[in-house]
């Protein structure tokens, strides 16, 4: 019962964070998105499984991913109070037509939890004279 009400408390309170920190915010369509991914550690020792990352566009009707998604697995042991940076590039599509664009991160750990990130980017329309 105590391992159980521990496990509870260490994936809630001091768990690791992800932040993807990019190089700019505002974009054209084909052009490329590059920054790092930064993780976090917490107050315990946590195992990571993997990174993922989509382009998801919303509009008024929905949500819906907007590219392929960034997939990167990894069996990693992170420690505590530490920072990781993980290199961050890609390729927006050409055709973009969407209202808002953002990058959703999950930071999905060896006991199934995930952490879940957004960070929003404008995508400007090239205007034709």
């Amino acid at each position: 019962m105590l391992n159980k009400l521990m496990s509870e408390v260490k994936g809630r309170i001091g768990s690791l964070h992800i932040d993807l920190l990019l190089d700019k915010n505002e974009f054209f369509p084909g052009e490329k998105v590059t920054g790092s991914f930064i993780i976090k550690g917490g107050l315990f020792e946590q195992k990571l499984s993997r990174l993922e990352c989509d382009l998801v566009t919303e509009s008024a009707a929905a949500q819906s991913p907007a590219a392929d998604a960034i997939m990167i697995f990894m069996s990693e042991q992170i420690p505590p109070n530490t920072s990781k940076r993980i290199p961050f590039s890609f390729q927006l599509p050409a055709q973009m037509e969407g209202s808002r664009y953002y990058f959703e991160t999950k930071l999905c750990f060896g006991d199934g939890k995930k952490c879940v990130g957004q960070d929003a980017i404008h995508v400007t329309q090239p205007s034709f004279l």
